[in-house]
């Protein structure tokens, strides 16, 4: 529930900071980059997202990789497992670069106004390192994949509040670089410099500075990669050695057909403590016998009503749970954790139960005819 609250929060809190960058007036009194209260936030905020990619990048290296068979279900098509969206092999790049990004992050957040140039050039370039990354990551996993849903969900999720909270930051020290050389009335002799300055004023243009800048940083960050021996290309190579995505290069062979059902509620009916599931009968599935219980029958009956009175909303539902049955009923692995999710599901029970008793007939009837030849 906490990860859940976090996966909520974070970025919604993230996107209000970007928008409020750029939408707020700054005034004079904001030249050291906010207040002590927003700064204190940022950072909070910056090491959960840390947090929440390290957790990402350990599901990652439990996912399947580029190019083994994927495990599908016979009778469902649902996936039972997914891809690894990173090359492993590679992850401590991205771990390198995530963490000095963190680091810059802080220091520039809570040091804005104190900082050297150089130290200023240095965070700000790996802050947009670290921005130019999480777009890679969310271009290369898309909308459309075979990937594992948990990790890649956390990765992407992760990614887009570290890219609002690091341009909101970037525009904030905008803000402070501006507004100091207006108040100090700074006037440039040097043709260059005055060139320079003209430039960082005008923000269609604030990107090729930065990409100036980004090179020998990324430089550094080579060197100190070679040093924990990972290859020169590898922030590259991570992307490419993966299957199924955006950038991928290794191909995807045909996935495995596995005998089995890759629905929670038959795994529920099947697992749980029969004195609390209370399985009432056995069931025809797939041509297979199968023990059903009556949340069961209920859930399969309001499925048949909306097949019956709204068909497109009904592929829309069918869909969704063909994609994630599987990967929470493979967590249903002992009798406790299906009587967990039998009780999760009563609510739902009750609802499915008077939506069935509001537009039947009769309703037990068509409750009873589930996984029956009556069905047919």
């Amino acid at each position: 529930m906490l990860l859940l609250i976090m996966l909520i929060a974070i970025p919604l809190y993230a996107l209000i900071r970007m928008v409020q960058s750029f939408t707020r007036k700054t005034q004079s009194h904001d030249v050291e980059g906010g207040s002590v209260k927003m700064k204190t936030i940022d950072s909070y905020c910056s090491m959960v997202i840390y947090s929440l990619l390290l957790l990402g990048f350990y599901l990652n290296g439990s996912a399947v990789e580029a190019g083994e068979r994927l495990r599908v279900f016979e009778f469902t098509g649902a996936k039972a497992n997914g891809y690894a969206s990173l090359a492993n092999e590679y992850i401590v790049s991205v771990v390198v670069l995530l963490t000095v990004g963190m680091f810059s992050f802080l220091i520039i957040s809570l040091n804005a106004g104190s900082l050297s140039p150089i130290l200023y050039v240095i965070g700000s370039t790996l802050m947009i390192s670290n921005i130019l990354f999480a777009v890679a990551y969310l271009t290369h996993t898309g909308f459309s994949h075979d990937g594992d849903e948990y990790s890649v969900l956390l990765l992407q999720i992760s990614f887009v509040s570290l890219f609002f909270l690091y341009i909101a930051r970037l525009k904030d020290s905008l803000n402070h670089f501006l507004i100091s050389q207006n108040e100090k009335e700074v006037e440039y002799s040097n043709k260059f410099m005055l060139f320079l300055y003209k430039i960082s004023s005008n923000y269609q243009q604030m990107s090729k500075v930065w990409a100036i800048c980004l090179f020998p940083v990324l430089v550094i960050i080579q060197l100190i990669l070679v040093l924990f021996g990972q290859r020169p290309d590898s922030f590259i190579r991570m992307f490419l050695e993966t299957s199924s995505f955006n950038y991928s290069n290794i191909p995807a062979p045909k996935p495995e057909i596995v005998q089995a059902d890759g629905h929670y509620l038959c795994t529920v009916s099947a697992k749980g403590h029969k004195k609390l599931v209370k399985p009432i009968r056995a069931g025809i599935r797939g041509g297979l016998r199968i023990p059903v219980n009556r949340q069961l029958l209920i859930a399969n009956a309001f499925e048949n009503i909306l097949e019956q009175y709204m068909p497109a909303f009904h592929k829309v539902i069918r869909n969704f749970y063909d994609r994630y049955g599987y990967p929470i009923s493979r967590h249903i692995n002992s009798k406790w954790s299906a009587d967990v999710m039998y009780l999760l599901m009563k609510p739902l029970e009750w609802f499915f139960l008077v939506v069935l008793y509001t537009v039947d007939k009769k309703p037990e009837n068509r409750i009873h005819m589930q996984y029956s030849e009556l069905r047919k």
